[in-house]
């Protein structure tokens, strides 16, 4: 077993040998409900493997599809970067006009700490937005990929031609014979999607960790850091309701030296939502449930037409318009 400084070297090499970094997204705030079914999900899963083939320069590191918006992790000059987008955005909009006006922007990642952080903050995403999952069964993305017993399918090659065109909503597809489709249960027998392991450089990722130990911590663990990112990209709740809800208990011990949420007055917890709001980008409705308000005093207090509320928003690096819509 190697020592935490052998560990610790090995990551380092491996992402001095990589880059240029990005965590590439869209905006969630204001933007419609793109994608709503099985149907959608899964067929933008098929474009971003078709993304892939068409610029092989890129390498996903990490990446999360929800319902409204993107984030992806990728190393690669800003040029490949474009073009990958350009491809995801014009299969996608012929298909989804919602999508039209959608950008992607684009935040450097300078150090592994960084690359590790928004690695995990992507994986937490869809386990942050949808409970019925975890940061390691949400399927659209690579989270479940990552030291984990994965789903295998069937090889591409083997995939009647007109399931692969029912999947992929186009007549002509050209992908690497071995990589692996899966099966979407809402759509059997013929609704398909490929595996993100078949396309990610997982391996690739899971080498900037230090160990599974470490990986599985970080997903637990490191609010702050995930705070900073939320800031930096002007994202929205980050945090689930329990680990919130521990995080209100320790700011009612040490500040008020109380012991229950119930024991606040009104004027602390509407102190307590403001701290939620500008410090953990909680949602109005996470602030409504966990402290107890009416809907009537959070919106008051954060009207839904804001725009910032952090208010110290770092402007993103924006890729430039004209190319595929970007």
């Amino acid at each position: 077993m190697r020592t935490y400084s052998e560990q610790e070297r090995f990551c380092t090499a491996i992402f001095k040998n990589g880059g240029p970094y990005w965590h590439a997204y869209t905006s969630g705030k204001e933007t419609p409900i793109l994608f709503v079914n099985e149907d959608d999900f899964s067929f933008v899963m098929n474009v971003i493997a078709q993304a892939k083939a068409e610029v092989p320069a890129v390498i996903i590191l990490a990446f999360e599809v929800m319902n409204n918006h993107f984030h992806f992790v990728l190393a690669a000059e800003r040029e490949s970067v474009e073009c990958f987008w350009a491809y995801i955005h014009k299969r996608l909009k012929r298909r989804i006009s919602r999508i039209t006006k959608t950008r992607l922007f684009l935040k450097p990642i300078e150090d592994l700490s960084s690359l590790r952080n928004n690695i995990v903050y992507t994986h937490r995403n869809g386990y942050v937005a949808n409970p019925d999952y975890t940061p390691f069964s949400y399927p659209w993305g690579s989270g479940r990929y990552y030291f984990l017993d994965h789903p295998q399918g069937l090889a591409f090659q083997q995939l009647p031609l007109r399931d692969k065109r029912k999947s992929f909503h186009c007549r002509k597809i050209q992908l690497p014979a071995d990589w692996q489709m899966l099966t979407v249960p809402a759509l059997e027998p013929s609704g398909y999607y490929v595996s993100p392991s078949s396309y990610c450089a997982t391996d690739v990722g899971m080498s900037l960790f230090r160990n599974a130990h470490h990986y599985f911590s970080l997903v637990s663990k490191n609010v702050e850091a995930y705070s900073g990112i939320a800031r930096e990209i002007d994202d929205e709740e980050f945090l689930t309701d329990s680990e919130v809800f521990s995080l209100l208990l320790g700011i009612v011990r040490d500040n008020y030296h109380l012991v229950s949420l119930k024991d606040l007055s009104n004027a602390q917890k509407l102190d307590l939502a403001r701290s939620l709001r500008y410090e953990y980008r909680s949602s109005n409705g996470q602030i409504r449930r966990l402290l107890g308000l009416s809907q009537f005093e959070v919106d008051s207090l954060f009207p839904r037409t804001q725009q910032d509320p952090a208010g110290q928003k770092i402007p993103p690096q924006k890729v430039p318009s004209g190319q595929g819509g970007l």
